[in-house]
Parts: C-alpha cells; sequence; structure tokens
C-alpha cells in the first residue's frame, strides 16, 4: 500500500524538520515536524495507521486566535485503530481552527473528516484502487477538477502503481503551474513530499524536500 503527500506551503515559512520517530503510548510513530506549529500534515505508526491533514478553502473566516491545524494529528497519532482515531477526532472542537479535511487510512479503508462549525462530519470509503484527496489555497474546486481527470488517465487502473503516482505528484502543467500537482506560484509553491508504504508487519515514511 503506497501513499505520497505533496506539500504546499507559503515560500516564507519555516522548512520542515525531517521525519523523527516519536513515541505516544505503545505506538511508535514516524512524522516530519513544522517548526512554527509544532505540529505535521502526515504521520505514520507501527500498527499501520496513516494520518494526513489537508487545509480547506470554504471562503468562511478563519476564527479568532485559532490553534495551528498542525496539532491536530500529534493529538490522535496514538490511535491503534481506525475506530479508536475517529472518536477521538469527533472529540475535536473545530470551530477552534481554520477550515481542515483529516484522512485518516489504514490497510482496508479511509475515513474522510472534516470540520463544520463546531463539529466533525466524516465518510467511510472501503479501498479497493488507488484514491485521490486534493487542496489549494486558491480554492479546492478550482484544482479537483484538472488534478482529478489526471489522475484518472495516469493512475486510476496503472499496471504499476508506484510509478504512476510518483509521475503523477512530479507532474506540473506548463503555464498553468499555480494549479498543477507540483505547484509554483510567486508566493507558494510545492515545498516537500512524503510517500508512506504499508506492507505487512512494517511501515516506512521518507520525505523529500523539493528546492
Amino acid at each position: 500500500l503506497l501513499r505520497l503527500c505533496n506539500r504546499d506551503e507559503l515560500l516564507t515559512r519555516a522548512p520542515a524538520l525531517p521525519p523523527t520517530l516519536w513515541a505516544a503510548g505503545a505506538r511508535r510513530i514516524l512524522m516530519p515536524i513544522d517548526p512554527p506549529s509544532g505540529g505535521t500534515w502526515v504521520a505514520a505508526h507501527d500498527a499501520g495507521l496513516v494520518f494526513a491533514l489537508l487545509n480547506a478553502k470554504t471562503g468562511s473566516p478563519s476564527p479568532a486566535g485559532e490553534i495551528s491545524r498542525g496539532t491536530i494529528i500529534p493529538a490522535l497519532v496514538g490511535s491503534a485503530t481506525v475506530s479508536r482515531a475517529l472518536a477521538q477526532a469527533q472529540q475535536i472542537r473545530a470551530d477552534r481552527f481554520a477550515p481542515f479535511r483529516l484522512l485518516i487510512v489504514d490497510r482496508d479503508e479511509i475515513v474522510d473528516c472534516w470540520s463544520e462549525g463546531n463539529c466533525i462530519r466524516h465518510r467511510h470509503t472501503r479501498l479497493h484502487g488507488a484514491v485521490l484527496r486534493t487542496s489549494s489555497g486558491l480554492g479546492d474546486a478550482v484544482v479537483a477538477g484538472p488534478r482529478r481527470a489526471l489522475f484518472r488517465r495516469t493512475v486510476t487502473g496503472a499496471s504499476d502503481a508506484h510509478a504512476a503516482q510518483d509521475w503523477y505528484h512530479r507532474h506540473q502543467w506548463p503555464g498553468r503551474e499555480a494549479i498543477s500537482v507540483n505547484r509554483r506560484r510567486r508566493d507558494a509553491a510545492t515545498v516537500s513530499q512524503t510517500i508512506v508504504e504499508v506492507r505487512e508487519g512494517s511501515v516506512r515514511l521518507s520525505y523529500h524536500p523539493i528546492e
């Protein structure tokens, strides 16, 4: 099972610290660290659970005194199962954070969680092949169509899933760099790629800064 996560960020933001091994109860966790918040946007642990956080662009104003969204995954990552992680996520006061989407994934399913008012909504999807989740500071609706069409053409049903996903996450449309998967605009860009491989009895997470 292969997971890839591109991280887009403002170019003025401090570079992330590479993945470090952490402990949360009985769990051993790998996750990169975002220096401003001390949090993260992606993590995996030794029981085969993967977490990813996406910003959501809804047009709603951010709450006053908001807490960094990077602190959400560290608060959940000690959970041993999807159901336990979801139960903890549902205790989050969503209105204390700017809008977000949280993904909780194991070998069999993906749970999409999203903030709505002060609540967390969720949806379960069984994993039978490659799936795409994407967001953008330009507005999620702006990038979703082109990126999804590219994903269907190049990743869905590909004979070599690893190579197809690698290619997809490096892709950049000439003249449309701002909406590309590997995006670039004047003030922001894709700054890293994180690869998580979950196999029977092992989890591997590797982090690749993009210059």
